[in-house]
């Protein structure tokens, strides 16, 4: 399904051209972006990929520019924000 580099293979995770990976997460599964966020350190952007089946994807993509499947799975359901405060 996607482009793999060997050493990172070993490793047990996807990693590939992001272009590519997107189109894929955006053909086979419908899933488009839903949030996102950077590392502490700066050096590793997180992005939350969802379909409206439930299935979801996390990429992470380095500052050199390698993306990365880190996690996904199905079920996903968006959570209700709940007051806080004394208006609660």
């Amino acid at each position: 399904m996607f482009a793999v580099s060997t050493q990172v293979q070993a490793a047990g995770l996807t990693c590939g051209d992001r272009t590519k990976l997107l189109k894929a997460l955006s053909e086979k599964y419908k899933e488009s972006p839903k949030a996102l966020g950077l590392s502490a350190t700066g050096k590793a952007m997180f992005e939350v990929y969802t379909s409206k089946t439930g299935t979801w994807t996390i990429l992470m993509t380095n500052t050199s520019g390698v993306t990365c499947i880190m996690a996904a799975g199905h079920s996903w359901e968006e959570a209700i924000e709940v007051a806080e405060g004394p208006q609660a």
